[in-house]
């Protein structure tokens, strides 16, 4: 039976890192529901700047409906042929219902402070974010897109708090992991 993974946390918060190590280690297929919208992007010329996906996704919802996204999502991970798949980046009470639709399924709940966050970000340089002040990095997590992730993460099955070093969270992640016996 397919595992499917939910990653919950705010921008910066080690969502991307833990689907990676799920894909090396565990041989999960990583999904973002973010690729959606930078497939389209991508196809009207346009970078894949945060701005850009936090408004394209937005108004796609309004025009279009809530479930837009959610619907060829479920589509796509329906047919995917892995026995585990990781979705980066739930950030929506509707996309927490796709995830639980799977009759095996978790959601983890990543954090970290605001400041740790923001350097993580600046270092990367994903999304246009390598020159973004503090300033603008909150007023980011105030944009619609960001507004429930901490009420979801208030329902996830695990939290994983992030401020320690990448191996402290990687063995986090064993931990549930071996938890719902699914050994490396």
């Amino acid at each position: 039976m397919k595992l499917v993974i939910g990653l919950c946390g705010r921008i910066g918060s080690g969502k991307t890192i833990v689907s990676e190590y799920l894909h090396k280690n565990y041989s999960a297929s990583q999904r973002r529901f973010s690729q959606i919208l930078m497939d389209i992007l991508d196809r009207l010329y346009l970078p894949h700047d945060r701005e850009y996906l936090q408004k394209f996704g937005a108004a796609l919802r309004n025009s279009i409906g809530p479930d837009v996204i959610v619907n060829a999502f479920e589509k796509d991970i329906a047919n995917e042929k892995n026995r585990i798949v990781v979705i980066d980046g739930i950030r929506y009470p509707n996309e927490v219902e796709l995830l639980r639709k799977f009759e095996n399924n978790i959601l983890i709940y990543i954090n970290a402070p605001a400041k740790i966050r923001y350097e993580r970000c600046k270092i990367r340089g994903e999304k246009g974010e390598q020159d973004i002040t503090f300033e603008e990095f909150m007023e980011s997590e105030n944009r619609e897109t960001e507004r429930r992730i901490d009420e979801i993460g208030d329902i996830a099955d695990y939290k994983i708090d992030n401020t320690g070093a990448i191996n402290e969270l990687y063995g986090g992640i064993k931990e549930i992991m071996k938890a719902r016996k699914i050994l490396l």
